[in-house]
């Protein structure tokens, strides 16, 4: 099996070899005269590919792709040592990894080099004076470019390979759920929303919430499309759900003349999205794997699967989500004065808070330690700052139980973080990561909201 550091390394080391260290140094004075213009019109060419805009067109990622862009370029032309050869390799790794965690498309890398290329092949050109002058400098920085997208494009393939698995063990973690549980929940989640709209249709309320506004609802956009992919019954449950909302709910203000018939007629869409429930749900059997051992909150390598998700839901017109990372304050102490044992029971005690806290529809992770990331659907950053001080108090309010009979008192910060555009949602998460920061810095017990 290749070992992508050591190819790394002898292909740059091979081009090291092949081409003389004056017409490379060269090179690089080119580069370094016109780095700022070519991360520029790299670009401003992308941007005229509507595939390419998607990942772009947010202000940040253009900010930062400029100074990245040109850091690389000046990187990987500046190579001019084989003592430099290791780090620039790690670079180009890291940025393939940057691209698999976005999903970006791995023809859109190619094409941005190919962009590059062309334009470094104009000033060479037109600087170089004779044709051997040229072609030995064009076919050295077309190495050096073919190199670095080759080990980008390694490393993006290992890691999207990664995440396709990640993906696939989040899907059967959640099957390991007890379903029939799941599936009596979700059924009463439905039978509730329906008897508070016949409640608000008799109250007289001009405003009815529709059913993919509900608890259900929610669940059913952010957790059953990932634990039935491929179902039938999803998208026929999508079919139902759109029905109701879009056709039946607007028809049913100001005909009071026809309302018993119209409530008729949702209550067969009710029974229908019951009976695809019900179907769905026991064509899976249970499976016992996925959970964090001694929390049995959600494993950190679901993570990329459900943020992934969540990104592209709320790009696409779902609205935002907010994360809010937990830690739990001076928890050496807590091991210190109670063992580990004693740490065990306190972050135990905690995740059954957190998760007895949130939605149906939200997830609660272990992130690291006593870090306990939460992601919260469809809720901003205000909101999501009220439910991450709600379970704050709780903490403070609620004496955990110790072994003997002892209890213990401790606290958590939060820091908050909501979707803003970005791509990557590692973004999103070390921006919850820098508020968590500010919260401990102001003396912990506090939520804060990432600036």
């Amino acid at each position: 099996m290749i070992d992508p550091l050591n190819y790394g390394q002898r292909q740059w080391h091979l081009i090291l070899s092949t081409y003389d260290e004056a017409m490379r140094a060269r090179v690089r004075e080119l580069v370094l005269a016109h780095s700022h213009e070519l991360a520029e019109d790299f670009y401003v060419q992308m941007m005229q590919q509507t595939e390419a805009q998607e990942f772009l067109a947010h202000e940040l990622v253009h900010q930062r792709l400029h100074a990245s862009m040109v850091r690389w370029l000046e990187q990987v032309f500046g190579l001019q040592t084989v003592d430099a050869i290791p780090a620039a390799v790690e670079r180009q790794f890291e940025v393939g990894k940057v691209h698999a965690r976005i999903n970006l498309p791995i023809n859109l890398v190619s094409a941005g080099a190919r962009l590059h290329k062309q334009r470094l092949l104009q000033y060479i050109t037109q600087i170089w004076q004779t044709p051997a002058e040229w072609l030995h400098a064009s076919l050295y920085v077309q190495e050096v470019m073919d190199v670095s997208i080759e080990l980008m494009s390694l490393a993006y393939v290992t890691n999207a390979d990664h995440k396709s698995r990640a993906a696939e063990a989040y899907r059967l973690h959640t099957l390991s759920l007890n379903l029939a549980v799941e599936r009596e929940r979700q059924r009463a989640a439905v039978l509730d929303w329906s008897h508070e709209l016949m409640f608000a249709l008799h109250s007289g309320e001009s405003v009815l919430k529709g059913l993919s506004r509900s608890e259900f609802g929610l669940w059913f956009h952010h957790q059953a499309s990932t634990v039935f992919d491929g179902a039938a019954e999803v998208n026929q449950i999508e079919q139902v759900l759109l029905h109701i909302d879009t056709e039946l709910l607007p028809s049913m203000h100001g005909q009071s003349e026809l309302l018993v018939e119209k409530m008729a007629k949702l209550q067969q869409e009710v029974k229908a999205i019951i009976y695809f429930m019900t179907t769905m749900f026991d064509r899976y059997i249970e499976l016992e794997q996925g959970r964090d051992t001694l929390t049995r909150l959600l494993d950190r390598r679901f993570l990329p699967a459900v943020m992934n998700r969540e990104v592209q839901l709320a790009k696409h017109g779902a609205g935002m989500f907010s994360v809010v990372l937990f830690d739990i304050d001076h928890f050496k102490a807590v091991n210190d004065n109670h063992g580990h044992e004693g740490g065990d029971l306190v972050l135990q005690q905690i995740a059954n808070l957190i998760a007895s806290s949130v939605r149906s529809s939200d997830f609660v992770f272990r992130y690291g330690g006593e870090e306990l990331l939460v992601v919260l659907v469809e809720v901003g950053a205000e909101k999501a700052l009220a439910i991450a001080e709600n379970i704050r108090l709780k903490v403070l309010n609620n004496p955990l139980q110790l072994a003997g009979q002892k209890t213990v008192q401790v606290t958590m910060s939060g820091g908050v973080a909501s979707f803003d555009g970005h791509p990557d949602y590692d973004h999103l998460i070390r921006r919850a990561d820098k508020a968590l920061y500010q919260a401990k810095a102001r003396g912990r017990n506090i939520c804060l909201i990432a600036e």
